[in-house]
């Protein structure tokens, strides 16, 4: 179980399907949540570029619209315990760790191709009290709140405050969310705390009434 409590009141993740959390030595916490579909199937049509072949040239290519599996997935990230200053979500890439005792398997973000799946980052809570404004930013743009933020860094935490990433996931073999959670294992967030950057890893559970604290 986790040594820290989930905020209280988070819309923007209250009607995604729990998947786990947990904490770094207390001063971060990090919840997962899956953006379940009413139909339970991950199939989406996304936009994708045609592969550049040797010999063909650097031209661009021609996009398609084709079939993927793919979930979206909410991290919700809080300042559990730090109270020196403000802890960095640094800019990274997630993937979700799928690996068995045989074999080694990860499914990635899906690519900025498409402009739907971006990863985007929403601040929901500030020292501590629920923001009515809250906004939904694209990731690399300027975020509420964040001006002071540089080109390597998705968010600052101070002490109680919190912030969601929304964060499209290659589902791959994967044709229900259910399958999905069968075979995902955990996921990653690097934090900086106190100047040194740190891997939260939060264990994913298909147990679909997981409740998380």
């Amino acid at each position: 179980s986790e040594r820290n409590a989930k905020p209280s009141h988070c819309p923007t993740i209250e009607k995604s399907a729990p998947l786990g959390g947990s904490t770094l030595d207390g001063l971060v916490g990090g919840w997962a949540t899956l953006v379940d579909r009413s139909n339970g199937e991950t199939s989406r049509s996304v936009l994708r570029r045609k592969a550049v072949h040797p010999g063909e040239g650097t031209a661009a290519k021609p996009c398609f619209y084709g079939p993927m599996p793919v979930v979206e997935i909410r991290l919700l990230v809080q300042n559990t315990g730090f109270s020196k200053g403000a802890i960095i979500v640094p800019a990274q890439t997630f993937c979700v760790d799928a690996s068995t005792r045989r074999k080694g398997e990860k499914f990635l973000e899906v690519g900025d191709g498409d402009e739907r799946f971006r990863r985007r980052v929403m601040h929901v809570e500030s020292n501590g009290s629920s923001s009515s404004s809250s906004k939904l930013t694209e990731f690399g743009k300027q975020q509420p709140q964040a001006s002071s933020l540089t080109r390597n860094e998705m968010c600052r935490l101070r002490l109680y405050e919190s912030a969601v990433v929304s964060l499209h996931i290659h589902a791959r073999g994967c044709s229900t969310t259910a399958k999905f959670r069968s075979k995902s294992k955990n996921i990653q967030i690097l934090v900086c705390v106190d100047g040194t950057t740190r891997p939260l890893v939060i264990t994913l559970h298909a147990n679909k009434c997981l409740q998380l604290k």
